[in-house]
């Protein structure tokens, strides 16, 4: 007569395993900075109490430094053709981020404000660090 042994157990419970895995989850997904950083190009901007003035998105981006160069949406532009690369505006909610070196000619930021006037923007954010 032959013996049998009994079978052994061969599942593996990994719901330990998981939730590990879970927890590393949540905590990668929060550890994750999801904010676009404020400026690629590196401006030197003036201090203020609150981080910036209004927050939302924006229809265009000028980045103006203090060597007079001028960028939009990232591209940079020479200040005569900038009206052509600005579009009249259709939408009174759409609004324009506005961010200028610290030390930059007044008389280009007033030009600059001047033209986004013009062409029917009347949310101009102006973009600065926090103190």
């Amino acid at each position: 007569m032959r013996i049998r042994k009994p079978k052994q157990n061969t599942n593996i419970d990994i719901s330990s395993l998981i939730d590990v895995l879970f927890i590393l989850l949540v905590f990668l997904m929060l550890a994750v900075r999801f904010t676009e950083p404020t400026s690629n190009i590196s401006l030197d901007l003036p201090k203020s109490k609150t981080d910036s003035f209004g927050s939302q998105t924006y229809i265009y981006k000028i980045q103006m430094k203090s060597s007079a160069e001028i960028f939009l949406n990232g591209e940079k532009v020479d200040l005569g053709f900038l009206s052509d690369k600005i579009e009249k505006n259709k939408n009174q909610f759409d609004a324009v981020s506005l961010e200028v070196d610290q030390k930059i000619e007044f008389g280009n930021f007033v030009t600059i404000t001047d033209l986004l006037k013009s062409k029917g923007f009347e949310k101009i954010d102006i973009k600065t660090k926090k103190d």
